[in-house]
């Protein structure tokens, strides 16, 4: 039920570039996203890599020996987890959770309770790794994807009629699409549309 709402919205925006007042942003919150998949893939990338070296150190791993398995246990006993760390993963599972907090890591969303219960070593280990994943997704890669979409937006601001009316065009092509073929004929549904220009 949530896929078919989801798609029902995607749907609705594809369908509100018929109004000339929302092509515009429509048009160009389409292009901007289209241009930065190879950045969204990579950081993706970033983000799971990253993701599995905080999985190794085991922060916040009630499977791993110590003082947090003993506290979760008895946690459970108490039903109720409290405000242990990755607590709110547990319906996800572990893989998931430290997926999740990553990506908030990256985007300044900093949650430090698995260190606590690390040896010193780890702990060293794991502010070492916090500290590089700050650097290179919060820090470098996300102003690198904001630039970019700065830039994609002025390349597609310079073009923007071309594009609404290319829009326009294809909505029309989909609409006349769904005629009977016994209705159309070469008046009503020219192949081609000459536009000539009146020169000043």
């Amino acid at each position: 039920m949530t896929i078919i709402l989801l798609m029902q919205i995607l749907k609705s925006f594809f369908y509100l570039r018929i109004f000339q007042w929302l092509s515009y942003i429509v048009t160009m919150i389409y292009t901007v996203v289209s241009d930065l998949k190879v950045f969204g893939l990579f950081f993706t990338i970033l983000i799971l890599l990253f993701s599995m070296v905080f999985a190794v150190l085991g922060a916040g791993n009630q499977n791993v020996p110590g003082e947090f398995k003993e506290e979760y246990e008895a946690a459970v006993e108490e039903d109720g987890l409290g405000d242990l760390p990755n607590s709110e993963y547990q319906k996800i599972g572990l893989f998931f959770g430290y997926i999740f907090s990553t990506l908030r890591v990256s985007i300044g969303d900093f949650d430090f309770g698995g260190a606590n219960y690390l040896s010193p070593e780890e702990n060293m280990l794991y502010w070492f790794i916090w500290l590089i994943v700050v650097i290179v997704t919060c820090i470098i890669f996300l102003n690198f994807i904001i630039a970019e979409a700065s830039a994609s937006y002025e390349k597609v601001k310079e073009n923007l009629d071309a594009m609404i009316n290319k829009e326009k065009a294809s909505l029309i092509a989909e609409a006349e699409t769904m005629f009977f073929s016994s209705k159309k004929d070469n008046l009503k549904f020219p192949k081609y549309i000459v536009i000539r220009k009146a020169e000043i």
